[in-house]
């Protein structure tokens, strides 16, 4: 079981990308942790890159090459291992792997175990009725083409804890970190959400992104499709 209290991701670079290049992403985003993320989640964790020695119950990030499907995505073997990625199917570089490392990061801190969920709602891309629904606790999905740099390094926006409260007017308080969203459960261009609707799990897209990119699917969604069964 990973530590809850005091918990430690353990960076491993099984990519090529040198350690100098890589140090300097944990850095920022270590930064981001502690300066942008623990002051509205109260939940923080220490970044070990290539520790000599490893502490009992750490969780691990592994920064790997290339992928045909996934930027980045986390499981649970005892403890949570996630994995980012630096290449794409053609083998050509990520410019963006800082981002999906830092959205892992932070994903891996607020619902380690891939199994909380929110009450809420979520709008029928059809009918555009208003359904409720338990909502995957997700802080990066609803948000994750909006980034930031820190120290020159982009890293991923996040939603706020009253984002994930159904009660909260519409634009009464910022939703996210970078104030990409005005409302709770309320997805911003490229952003979606993966919600439980009785036994059926539901990935719900949010508006079009006004450039075309490639968005590579998270590999939660699949996690919790077999955890229900």
């Amino acid at each position: 079981m990973l530590d809850r209290g005091s918990p430690a991701i353990v960076i491993r670079n099984r990519s090529k990308l040198p350690d100098r290049e890589l140090r300097r992403v944990v850095e920022a985003v270590q930064k981001q942790v502690d300066r942008d993320f623990f002051p509205l989640w109260g939940w923080r964790a220490r970044l070990l890159y290539e520790p000599k020695q490893v502490p009992e119950r750490a969780m691990t990030l592994i920064v790997k090459g290339k992928s045909a499907t996934f930027d980045g995505y986390h499981v649970i073997d005892g403890v949570p291992v996630g994995f980012v990625f630096t290449r794409d199917e053609n083998d050509e570089p990520l410019p963006l792997y800082s981002v999906a490392f830092s959205h892992e990061v932070l994903e891996m801190i607020a619902d380690p175990g891939a199994n909380l969920y929110a009450y809420g709602h979520y709008v029928t891309p059809r009918t555009k009725r208003r359904r409720s629904a338990y909502v995957s606790f997700e802080v990066c999905d609803a948000v994750q083409e909006c980034t930031y740099r820190i120290d020159g390094v982009a890293v991923s926006d996040f939603v706020v804890p009253e984002w994930f409260e159904p009660g909260r007017p519409r634009g009464s308080m910022r939703f996210s970190f970078r104030n990409a969203v005005n409302g709770p459960f309320v997805l911003a261009p490229g952003g979606y959400m993966d919600v439980q609707v009785g036994s059926e799990l539901i990935t719900v897209d949010g508006p079009p992104l006004r450039e075309k990119r490639r968005k590579k699917r998270r590999h939660r969604h699949e996690v919790r499709k077999a955890r229900l069964g």
